[in-house]
């Protein structure tokens, strides 16, 4: 699963910090992010037959579900979760994965993940439950198929109960899902003008940030009432796949372009 090798974010939490291997006896591990040293290491058995062995392409996110602290995880087998004080597996879920690469990165809200993958597969809605044995069970509560919603690369945000992202493999139409319940409240399959394949998505002040593979840049309002585009232009000088996710901080929206640096201040209005 990693032929464009290893493209997660480490994750600091607290003393530690957290990478993703993907081996089966080396699935997560937590050194110290001073020193470097082993706190642990966490296993795991082949959770299915879906996927590949190794790591994904996403970053690890913190989740309290069930009352447990943990670290959820995709990978190159799916979705899996690991204890946060000594790396224990706790639960996986492998019908999300495929055999070619799993992207983005799950959004956890209370006992709920969220993950979706492309090449397509689709997308669930799981469910963190204490089990009889006083672990951690995963149910699926909704999944939906390729055709409703898989985000190829690009990642989703979560707003005030609803999802927002870009739909299809290789594509980025706009998107927003009610996350409880999967329902689309709108688009899936816009085309905004001017743009070309899937879109890395991010949230500030109540709008979405749309940068596209060509390099195009859309505004769009963050409601589930509908599309409505706010703004748009250009990044300079792509020639290559535009793939970087944009960054808002303190009003300012960062753009990396290959080896280039853009940075543009926001005005609101």
């Amino acid at each position: 699963m990693s032929d464009w090798k290893f493209s997660e974010s480490q994750l600091a939490d607290g003393d530690k910090l957290l990478f993703t291997p993907g081996g089966f006896g080396t699935l997560i591990v937590a050194v110290d992010k001073r020193t470097g040293k082993e706190i642990w290491r966490s296993g795991g058995a082949r959770p299915g037959a879906n996927g590949s062995n190794g790591a994904g392409y996403s970053s690890i996110v913190i989740s309290e579900a069930a009352g447990v602290r943990q670290y959820v995880q995709m990978t190159g087998r799916g979705l899996v979760g690991v204890k946060a004080d000594d790396g224990k597996f706790l639960w996986s879920y492998n019908r999300i994965a495929n055999d070619v690469a799993n992207i983005p990165t799950p959004v956890v809200q209370g006992d709920y993940v969220f993950g979706s993958t492309g090449y397509g597969t689709g997308s669930v809605l799981l469910k963190l439950e204490k089990s009889a044995d006083g672990g951690v069970a995963a149910r699926e509560v909704y999944f939906l198929n390729a055709n409703v919603f898989q985000n190829h690369h690009g990642g989703f945000v979560l707003v005030n109960g609803f999802l927002y992202s870009g739909q299809g493999h290789n594509n980025g139409f706009p998107i927003c899902l009610e996350f409880e319940t999967g329902k689309v409240r709108w688009g899936g399959n816009i085309r905004p003008e001017g743009t070309r394949g899937s879109a890395a998505v991010t949230y500030a002040d109540g709008r979405l940030y749309f940068r596209y593979q060509n390099g195009a840049m859309k505004l769009i309002e963050a409601t589930p009432e509908g599309y409505k585009e706010a703004g748009s232009f250009q990044i300079p000088g792509v020639k290559k796949p535009s793939w970087s996710h944009p960054v808002v901080v303190d009003g300012k929206l960062y753009l990396r372009e290959q080896d280039t640096l853009y940075c543009y201040d926001l005005v609101t209005s």
